[in-house]
């Protein structure tokens, strides 16, 4: 099992912008995966401005940076109907000074029980014409009958399986991949302390040479806040990246 992605969510205002991107620079691996809703992300509001000047900083540096937006609440449901919101238009135009691609190339829809609108057509057509972009949604009992419904339409996606629909518990057992065609990715109480151990477990019900990622948001933070910590987050990497060494090295 390959990994492409370590991704850490939920980064937030309160870092310092130089020591997000000197995280991101510690591997081209590392991914962040910023939650983005009206009420957080919106026109001026603080973490709107703060990811702004982060996407200065990612779009012009020499190396491409792997930042994600992960939409929520009203900004999922507009897209669920085919409609991209204002803001995420302004961030999809953006490309790397280096290589000319975007500057944000995964967008998850976070699709739940909240989620009011679901076209599977009209979400098929948007992917279709955003070919540059990948778009995930997260998988679990409570959204397959959704996906289902979108795969029918052979729009190209990716999933992310989290049994616990986003509450951060590692399920008994992992799923295998749900279809043979579409990359799936691995959430649920991922941390720095049992990845290597989630890894392994993950690695035993995928294809062999299967390339997945993993994403971590809840137990990367500070004990008993919501304050992303960066410290965690690096050990979370590290220990991701040593399990991918000693595989390689197999």
């Amino acid at each position: 099992m390959k990994l492409k992605y370590i991704t850490c969510s939920d980064p937030r205002e309160d870092l310092q912008i130089a020591d997000v991107i000197s995280f991101l620079k510690i591997s081209p691996m590392i991914e962040i995966g910023v939650q983005a809703a009206p009420g957080t992300m919106g026109w001026l509001r603080p973490r709107n401005i703060w990811f702004d000047v982060l996407m200065y900083y990612v779009k012009t540096n020499k190396n491409p940076l792997n930042v994600a937006v992960h939409v929520n609440y009203q900004w999922c449901d507009d897209m669920c109907s085919g409609k991209i919101p204002g803001e995420i238009q302004n961030w999809m135009r953006l490309r790397n000074i280096s290589d000319n691609k975007p500057s944000i190339r995964r967008w998850q829809l976070n699709i739940g029980d909240r989620t009011e609108r679901f076209d599977a057509n009209a979400i098929a057509k948007l992917i279709r014409t955003h070919p540059e972009n990948e778009f995930i949604f997260p998988y679990n009992d409570g959204v397959k009958d959704k996906i289902d419904a979108l795969y029918k339409t052979g729009a190209k996606f990716s999933l992310l399986y989290d049994s616990s629909y986003g509450y951060g518990i590692s399920p008994d057992k992992w799923n295998g991949p749900v279809y043979p065609d579409i990359p799936m990715g691995y959430a649920g109480g991922l941390s720095p302390e049992n990845v290597a151990d989630n890894l392994n477990k993950i690695s035993k019900i995928v294809p062999k040479n299967y390339t997945t990622w993993i994403d971590a948001e809840g137990r990367l933070m500070k004990p008993g806040t919501r304050e992303f910590d960066l410290g965690r987050a690096r050990a979370y990497v590290q220990n991701a990246l040593a399990w991918q060494d000693k595989q390689n090295k197999r």
